[in-house]
């Protein structure tokens, strides 16, 4: 299995070193950016730069900038459904699961010291679940485009015999 690339969107840097490392053990990298964009507008070209498999951002990011992590799922999501996120709060945050579906996880900032193998679990399943789930997409296309051209010759062929 090849290692899975997650983006981590947090506006501390000395956070990123203890979460890379922790991740690593997992055998999940984490990329992240030095300085947060000044609009929103610009993490998908980010995530789609980057090549990213999964996301974890933290919910605040004041530091840095006046929008909230919530605000970049928000984001992302308008481009991407299915990309695995994990928002990192010490806030409970309501309707977190019926806003953003099942490939989302929300987790207490605190609590991914000694539960990261637990997260790193759940990263890999949603990952391999939203590459099933590609795959097969992809291949009920190909079924689709190949439905029609199926259907297209059997037209031709029949106005040929037509004409013989």
């Amino acid at each position: 299995m090849s290692v899975l690339k997650g983006l981590f969107i947090e506006d501390e840097i000395s956070n990123i070193e203890v979460y890379r490392n922790l991740f690593a053990l997992e055998d999940l990298e984490l990329d992240y950016l030095e300085q947060l964009p000044i609009k929103l507008d610009g993490f998908y070209d980010i995530v789609l730069e980057r090549d990213v498999d999964f996301l974890i951002i933290d919910y605040h990011l004041d530091k840095q900038v006046s929008y909230k992590g919530i605000d970049v799922l928000r984001e992302i999501r308008k481009h991407d459904s299915t990309i695995y996120a994990v928002l990192l709060t010490n806030y409970q945050l309501e309707d977190f699961a019926q806003q953003f579906g099942d490939y989302d996880y929300e987790l207490k900032k605190d609590a991914i010291v000694t539960r990261y193998k637990d997260v790193a679990e759940k990263i890999k399943r949603a990952c391999d679940l939203r590459k099933e789930n590609l795959i097969y997409k992809g291949i009920e296309q190909q079924a689709e485009k190949d439905t029609t051209t199926i259907k297209l010759l059997k037209e031709i062929s029949s106005k040929l015999d037509a004409k013989d």
